[in-house]
């Protein structure tokens, strides 16, 4: 990988190659077993007790991590105030209470561990030669949600409060707030890798076929690897959200084709189809958001049922194929 990755809440933006930030003791990630670094508690245990000592544990502990949290949350990695800077913006009552309860909520994570090493497994039985990166969590104070350096994936923890969290009200909107809840972790641990590392947009064919197609390999991806997640929680939409889906498929269908949209490289239809959004209004103000992604992952799973493809075959093959293969038409 190549330059710092900066994810917003849920998209990756870029991502640099650099060497391990842990050492394998701290996050072991072999023989089925997986273990998150605890990076968001070392800092905390650094903010209570902010002494030479703890910063220099910190230093030795995190090369790479530290740093790059620097840049994206506080906007400052230089080594000469980072420190200052560290405590300054965790002075502030509100975020330390924000933090607080991250760290209560994700106490214990071995729940999320059990089902990392799960995928994990599935993970080379799928996709053979590749496996989990070291995992860690951090706080950011409602900033950056993920952090990705070269074999580490970060999240931060305070954007999982659940949909109800108090401090969320002013600051996320409610169809935010729907995927801020600590079941979707593992999910947005795997969802960051594979879209960091195993699955990229065609760069051939930047249409909306290709976005929609890569987002449905996603999905696609994600519910093979976490075989007992309802389909809602793969997508995060709500039961009834996932109905309107179902009910609508054909007309929603119908009209990407009719209003000559599939083979667009409008980047405002594009994204008006993959965004997050209260609705997918250029089909419906009745749909949910991503509704491009949720079609795209139609047409993948009847592509992979014709063809009796694998997850490694899915992958590799191009938008045009599988929807020519597929032959989808709800």
């Amino acid at each position: 990988m190549k330059n710092i990755v900066y994810l917003l809440i849920f998209i990756i933006i870029s991502f640099v190659g650099c060497s391990s930030t842990t050492s394998p003791k701290n996050n072991e990630v072999h023989q089925g077993k997986v273990s998150i670094v605890r990076f968001d508690k070392d800092v905390y245990r650094y903010l209570q007790q902010p002494d030479a000592v703890n910063q220099s544990l910190l230093k030795e502990k995190y090369p790479l991590l530290l740093p790059a949290f620097g840049r994206i949350a506080m906007d400052n990695s230089d080594p000469e105030t980072f420190f200052a800077s560290l405590k300054d913006y965790f002075s502030h009552p509100a975020l330390m209470q924000i933090y607080k309860d991250a760290l209560k909520t994700f106490e214990d994570v071995f729940v999320y561990e059990e089902e990392l090493a799960n995928a994990n497994h599935l993970i080379s039985v799928n996709l053979k030669g590749s496996k989990l990166p070291e995992l860690a969590m951090h706080i950011s104070g409602f900033r950056e949600n993920v952090i990705i350096l070269n074999n580490l994936i970060s999240i931060s923890t305070d954007k999982y409060l659940g949909d109800n969290y108090p401090a969320y009200q002013d600051f996320f909107k409610p169809y935010e707030r729907q995927q801020m809840q600590p079941q979707f972790v593992v999910r947005d641990y795997l969802k960051a890798w594979l879209m960091s590392d195993i699955i990229r947009p065609e760069t051939d064919d930047n249409n909306l076929l290709s976005a929609i197609v890569n987002e449905g390999k996603i999905l696609y991806a994600l519910s093979t690897l976490l075989p007992e997640k309802e389909a809602n929680d793969i997508i995060s939409y709500t039961l009834s959200q996932l109905n309107w889906c179902k009910q609508n498929e054909k007309t929603t269908w119908q009209s990407i084709v009719k209003q000559n949209y599939l083979f667009s490289t409008d980047n405002m239809i594009i994204t008006r189809f993959i965004n997050d959004g209260v609705n997918t209004i250029i089909i419906s103000p009745e749909s949910p958001g991503r509704l491009g992604s949720w079609v795209g992952w139609q047409i993948v799973k009847q592509y992979a049922k014709k063809k009796d493809a694998s997850l490694q075959e899915i992958i590799d093959t191009n938008a045009q194929t599988i929807l020519k293969e597929a032959k989808y038409n709800p």
